[in-house]
């Protein structure tokens, strides 16, 4: 009984327990500090009656500015979407919010309901805004898939005078980084879903440990470069379609800009 009480412990903690995880990149068109609160596969998921856990540790991080990656419920759940639009509104009381679906959370309705709460759908659409001394566009994109021509360019002129973020639910850092995009923010991966030391992801697009397989599917969970390129994936907050996380706990992701 105790190894099953343990067991189930170990269980509880890796799935329903929030941590805050910290990034900080640095860029010469950065002039003051900012704070980027990054969430994404939420999933339906409820951490506290309406989520009022996670809110409050978002309040208390007090971000610039919050943007949120695609699958906040998945599809066909109702309770799920239900739970997704009450927490994005409610953050949207006191905070930008920035929103791309993924593959699971689509529906007109569902986007409709998002833009009369306040919150800006980026629908291959981008933003400016002028925060804390800083010249920002915020990109952003609703891919589910990539052809082999896909190319940011086609959408978008890039205006390197600003500082430049792309929200994507799947990142595709090779386009990106091409592009010009200066921090590329993604989720979708769910940080391999179990992570073991020394090999990171047990899989990602269904590629098993693709951080050290050296596949396209290696960008699994934190903070990459490519060129002058930087790309941050979290893994999120939800599972789908079964909550078996394993050393790799539900997140909120806080991106700190800072003068280089």
């Amino acid at each position: 009984m105790i190894i099953l009480a343990l067991i189930a412990g170990i269980w509880w903690y890796n799935n329903f327990t929030i941590k805050i995880t910290y990034a900080t990149v640095s860029d010469e068109k950065i002039n003051q500090e900012i704070t980027i609160v990054q969430l994404t596969d939420l999933h339906g998921m409820s951490f506290g009656k309406d989520n009022r856990r996670l809110i409050d540790k978002i309040k208390n991080i007090n971000p610039d500015f919050i943007v949120i990656t695609g699958d906040m419920y998945s599809a066909g759940s109702e309770k799920g979407r239900d739970n997704a639009i009450r927490l994005m509104s409610e953050l949207a009381k006191d905070f930008r919010v920035y929103f791309v679906n993924g593959e699971h959370d689509i529906s007109e309705s569902y986007f409709s309901e998002l833009e009369e709460a306040g919150v800006v759908y980026l629908n291959y659409a981008y933003d400016d805004i002028y925060i804390n001394d800083n010249s920002i566009r915020v990109y952003g994109i609703t891919n589910s898939y990539y052809s082999g021509t896909f190319d940011l360019s086609n959408a978008f002129s890039l205006d390197e005078s600003k500082y430049n973020i792309l929200l994507a639910h799947i990142e595709n850092f090779d386009a990106f980084s091409d592009f010009g995009i200066d921090l590329s923010i993604c989720g979708d991966t769910h940080g391999g879903i179990i992570r073991l030391p020394f090999v990171g992801g047990v899989n990602n697009r269904g590629v098993w440990f693709p951080e050290v397989s050296n596949t396209d599917a290696l960008y699994v969970k934190g903070l990459y470069e490519l060129d002058d390129s930087k790309l941050f994936v979290s893994s999120g907050l939800g599972n789908y379609p079964l909550p078996i996380r394993l050393f790799n706990r539900p997140e909120i992701a806080v991106i700190k800009l800072v003068s280089e």
